[in-house]
């Protein structure tokens, strides 16, 4: 058995940023290359098991818990947004299940059917750019960037952050987001969290131990350690969603789209 799961914005935003200067007939065409790039990934993947996953529109539990996340990102293009239920419509239509809850990011959906399904045993590939699903990779999980054309294993994960994938989170929590405004430790940089990371292990260590933490690097640990928690929640892919559907729902095959 083989799941793959798609980060639908991830995939059609980039799509249609990529047609809307000369394409005259931008939303059809962003539509009917998302829809061929979905039954590639399909085809190459060998996949049992299929769901384009979508993001709901509403504030997530994250706007909740910190009101500037994801502020200042560039909204989406009216055109596209108001399009989107026609790309679950052909999706659906072509027998590909479609997934999407308003109180969650796609994200988190994703990460939750992933693990879930690891978990079973069961073969998953994540198709998206976005490098927050590398702290799920395993030997099960496997992410695929569909622009690259390029399969990131374990182990190619790990040599791509430097970290191991499971140190992402903590990785974040000290240096930030800033793709999704989520601010990090001041003063704390890539270098310096690479270099914490690896004498201490993980965020909770290195807390534990600023006050034996040399320079600026442990005197803004100690005045900042509630940024570094507020954004290891944040950045952390959320693996219990209350998801209304399930494995058998997935199943992928050309009878559906004969239908």
């Amino acid at each position: 058995m083989k799941l793959l799961l798609i980060d639908a914005m991830n995939l059609i935003r980039r799509i249609y940023a990529a047609q809307a200067t000369r394409a005259s007939d931008v939303i059809e065409q962003t539509l009917l290359l998302s829809q061929n790039a979905i039954l590639k990934n399909i085809e190459v993947s060998k996949a049992t098991h299929v769901s384009v996953v979508f993001d709901g529109k509403g504030p997530t539990w994250r706007h909740e818990m910190f009101a500037e996340y994801k502020a200042h990102r560039k909204p989406m293009p009216q055109d596209l947004a108001q399009a989107l239920p026609q790309f679950g419509e052909r999706f659906k239509a072509l027998g590909i299940h479609c997934l999407l809850m308003e109180e969650y990011e796609a994200d988190d959906l994703i990460a939750t059917l992933a693990v879930k399904a690891a978990l079973k045993g069961v073969r998953v590939t994540i198709v998206s750019t976005d490098k927050g699903f590398m702290q799920i990779a395993s030997d099960h999980i496997s992410l695929y960037h569909y622009f690259d054309k390029r399969i990131l294993q374990l182990d190619d994960v790990e040599q791509t952050l430097g970290l191991k994938s499971h140190q992402l989170v903590d990785f974040l929590s000290l240096v930030g987001d800033t793709t999704n405004h989520v601010p990090g430790v001041p003063g704390i940089g890539p270098k310096t969290a690479g270099t914490l990371l690896e004498a201490y292990g993980d965020l909770d260590n290195i807390l534990i131990h600023s006050e034996a933490i040399q320079g600026r690097a442990g005197i803004a640990l100690i005045e900042h350690y509630r940024v570094a928690l507020l954004a290891r929640k944040l950045v952390s892919l959320k693996l219990d969603c209350r998801l209304d559907t399930n494995l058998q729902a997935l199943r992928y095959g050309p009878i559906a789209i004969g239908g």
